[in-house]
């Protein structure tokens, strides 16, 4: 009407208008004015095609109805509380119905319905049935048809969903009068899948659409029905067949897109959407919980490749935080994550805690965690499965990322799939000369660590504030034992301790350990650690496992004895003593005379324990017997054999002497052959 008004144009000329007093946005139009044509679709779609004036005139006779309009009966209000929307659905199993309860009516579906009890209770009223009645309000109520068009007119311009049609309004009634507010409520409302599918069939569609392959609606639905054809030629039931607006509308149920979810999309994007989580609050305490995790530096860098130097993202960082306080407490950088870069990164944690062990230690389950973890059974840690949304880290490395890695122009970006242009790098005029090398990288991540723990909050204390500032009741020690099972690594060989004590080499360095024991000095109060000489008798030769510390391998290690590594002690860096007088130091002559007397003590020692012995032995009356190298039995015969051969034997006779001169000219021979015919006479004559 503006555009024809504005234009000009023949009829449209003389239209009375003027902008709406209580909206300036709109135009307020004089009827008288406006052209037939136009008057005559004003009463077509306005009055019913009345004169305007007649039709406002009847419907101030109408207003006077609303005055009568009682307040939504307190029984309907509750009973579209308490209404349930329900779905019925069969057992395939055991053929029984079962009905399942959705939710309840929404807000605006509540009021909406309140409003029409609210007409209904007013015409279900006995007193408008009497004629009298609805002509002392207005005579144009006499009759009841007329008196219901009035409520027709009424309720339909407040937009109140009730029939229009006479007889339909009457049916309405009569089920208001039955059932009460429950009458307006569609039997379908709510079924928000409006399922053309029985419950075998919309399994069917389960299994179709739970394929890893991802197939579309579409596809789903010509497998469906193509299946649905086949079921007819062998004689099966028939099933309907259906649209992909029909195959959309069932699998997109909220009660059955959780049976499909995980079959399609995996088990991960199953638990992000579906699975069960508590709400947890913070620890109240420093220490009481730790959580470790690790992640992408996110900074290009010079990174060494067989191809050269290049333009690289590879280096990891493994985090510890105190979770309450959000602190980062320990950190390592690598290439390559192990367990041994997890063993730095716990271990720093330790020493800036002051020694203190969390009560809880949270992880995932990777291959490095698991290995360091496993040997981690005396600080009896509380472990938990593998579950990203449980470690509050992951949401402080998100905002290191964005509120402070970002800051150098290195920053690759959150991460390359994501897919805000916000969260990915430009690479644009980036050179690699321009790039830190990895040493640099490693230094330029750790400062903004260290910028992390001083950057204050909401609360207006940092990460560090808070984590000094909280006092844990009870801390938990790490004591030498745990720090072993944690930190200390495994010799792959046995090793033999020998007189000299036990020689170790690591890193091309030779060290040797000797056993050591406490002794209260001479000064009160002063320990000192001597040479343990019961040790060093019982156990040289002995072949013990190693467990040394890699950050210091030279001050002592733990030895263990037996295929199954049972604890013995520490062994500790033996000190050299000076052979020359002139490297003497101060303790250099009493730590000598310490161990010359260790020596001696040693050698009077075994000594004592033989005279021990062999006084407590010679008191047994036993041992008085003798003991000998021959057993008795072969004595025995040895010296029966002996007296019998005594008894035979002849007595023995004196041999004619020699004479020791040498006959003049006789030779050797000759004087042998000379003795032997003289013994051949003295035999003749005996």
């Amino acid at each position: 009407m503006d555009s024809n008004i504005s234009a000009q144009r023949p009829s449209w000329r003389g239209i009375v208008a003027e902008k709406d007093p209580q909206n300036g946005q709109r135009r307020v139009y004089a009827y008288a004015s406006l052209p037939q044509e136009k008057k005559n679709e004003v009463r077509a779609k306005l009055t019913d095609g009345e004169e305007p004036l007649a039709w406002m005139l009847k419907r101030e006779q109408f207003a006077v109805l609303r005055q009568f309009l009682p307040a939504v009966p307190t029984e309907d209000v509750k009973a579209l509380r308490n209404f349930r929307i329900q779905r019925d659905s069969t057992d395939l199993n055991t053929g029984e119905v079962l009905t399942k309860e959705l939710s309840g009516l929404p807000e605006d579906k509540i009021k909406e319905y309140g409003q029409a009890c609210r007409w209904l209770a007013m015409l279900s009223d006995p007193k408008w049935k009497k004629k009298a009645e609805r002509v002392k309000v207005n005579p144009v109520f006499a009759s009841m048809p007329d008196f219901i068009a009035a409520c027709v007119v009424l309720y339909s311009e407040e937009g109140v969903k009730l029939p229009t049609n006479y007889s339909k309004l009457k049916a309405k009634l009569r089920d208001y009068e039955e059932q009460g507010a429950a009458c307006l409520v569609s039997k379908a409302y709510g079924n928000t899948v409006s399922r053309k599918v029985g419950d075998e069939q919309l399994e069917y569609l389960i299994k179709l659409y739970s394929d890893k392959r991802k197939p579309s609606f579409e596809m789903v639905t010509a497998w469906y029905n193509d299946a649905a054809m086949r079921r007819v030629s062998l004689g099966l039931e028939m099933w309907p067949e259906i649209t992909a607006g029909t195959t959309k509308n069932n699998l997109l149920a909220t009660d059955v897109q959780p049976v499909w979810y995980m079959a399609r999309h995996g088990f991960d994007a199953w638990k992000a959407r579906y699975e069960y989580t508590m709400l947890c609050y913070k620890p109240s305490q420093r220490d009481i919980q730790w959580v470790i995790d690790g992640t992408k530096v996110n900074k290009r860098y010079q990174m060494v490749t067989s191809r050269g130097v290049v333009a690289g993202a590879k280096l990891k960082m493994l985090v510890v935080m105190d979770v309450a306080s959000e602190c980062f407490l320990g950190w390592s950088f690598a290439e390559t994550e192990d367990q041994h870069e997890v063993a730095k990164a716990v271990r720093m944690a330790m020493r800036r805690s002051g020694g203190v062990r969390p009560y809880q230690f949270l992880y995932d389950g990777d291959r490095s965690n698991t290995a360091f973890f496993k040997n981690m059974a005396g600080l009896h840690y509380k472990a938990m499965p593998y579950n990203g949304q449980s470690k509050t880290i992951e949401g402080a490395f998100k905002r290191l990322q964005m509120g402070i890695m970002r800051d150098d122009v290195n920053f690759t970006g959150q991460n390359i799939r994501s897919k805000r242009l916000d969260n990915q790098e430009n690479t644009d005029g980036l050179k690699l000369s321009q790039l830190p090398t990895l040493k640099e990288a490693i230094a330029q991540a750790e400062l903004e660590l260290h910028t992390w723990n001083n950057t204050p909050g909401k609360d207006g204390k940092s990460p560090k504030e808070r984590y000094e500032t909280s006092e844990n009741l009870d801390p938990q020690k790490l004591t030498a034992l745990d720090e072993v099972d944690a930190f200390w690594l495994w010799n792959e060989q046995p090793i033999t301790y020998r007189r000299d004590g036990l020689r170790f080499k690591k890193q091309g360095v030779d060290h040797v350990y000797e056993f050591m024991e406490t002794v209260e000095s001479d000064v009160p109060g002063v320990i000192e650690m001597i040479p343990d000489l019961a040790f060093h008798s019982r156990f040289v030769g002995e072949r013990f496992y190693v467990k040394y510390d890699p950050e210091n391998v030279g001050e002592k290690i733990a030895l263990y004895v037996g295929e199954d590594k049972r604890f013995i002690g520490f062994a500790y860096s033996k000190e050299a003593m000076p052979r020359a007088v002139a490297d003497y130091t101060e303790t250099s002559r009493d730590d000598i005379k310490v161990r010359l007397s260790i020596k001696k003590q040693q050698r009077d020692q075994v000594l004592q324990k033989q005279a021990d012995i062999a006084e407590y032995l010679d008191a047994e009356e036993i041992q008085k017997l003798g003991h000998r190298f021959i057993p008795k039995d072969v004595l025995a015969a040895a010296e029966q054999d002996f007296l019998t051969a005594q008894e035979s034997a002849p007595a023995p006779r004196a041999l004619p002497r020699v004479a020791a001169a040498v006959v003049n000219g006789a030779s050797v021979d000759d004087i042998r052959a000379a003795r032997w015919a003289q013994m051949q006479r003295a035999a003749k004559d005996d």
